[in-house]
């Protein structure tokens, strides 16, 4: 994968956009954790009993906020995943913003783009098939 000087920084930028909506939303997923039984709600869960990707989502995040990396994993490690990569993310936009020297652009080879989406099939593939073991 070859690295470029940065042509466009708007996908940095959307880091500053995607924080703090980021914090309302951890925010708001406590206090309606907190209102209900502590379990959450999935439609696909209740309605079919097989549980969704993103089962345990929530309490995933809200374990990564509390620090706990064990417990967010088991949650849902796909989410968990997620939520630290859009972490190192936004450390990034932080850094570059600061660093004009930091500021590139990745671009990957077809065969390594191809590699990517592959993993992140098969991570998403896993991930269901993790959360209706874990479910039953």
């Amino acid at each position: 994968m070859r690295c470029e000087p940065e042509r466009d920084s708007l996908p940095r930028l959307l880091a500053f956009v995607y924080a703090p909506l980021a914090v309302a939303l951890w925010w708001a997923a406590r206090r309606l954790m907190q209102a209900s039984d502590g379990r959450g709600v999935c439609a696909l869960l209740e309605s079919t009993g097989v549980a969704c990707p993103t089962c345990g989502g929530t309490r995933a995040v809200l374990a990564l906020g509390r620090g706990d990396l064990p417990a967010a994993v088991v949650e849902n490690p796909l989410v968990a995943a997620g939520a630290m990569l859009l972490t190192l993310w936004f450390l990034y936009a932080i850094a570059a913003t600061a660093l004009p020297r930091l500021r590139f652009t990745p671009h990957p080879s077809p065969v390594e783009a191809r590699g990517m989406r592959i993993a992140a099939a098969a991570a998403f593939a896993m991930t269901w098939i993790y959360e209706i073991i874990r479910q039953a």
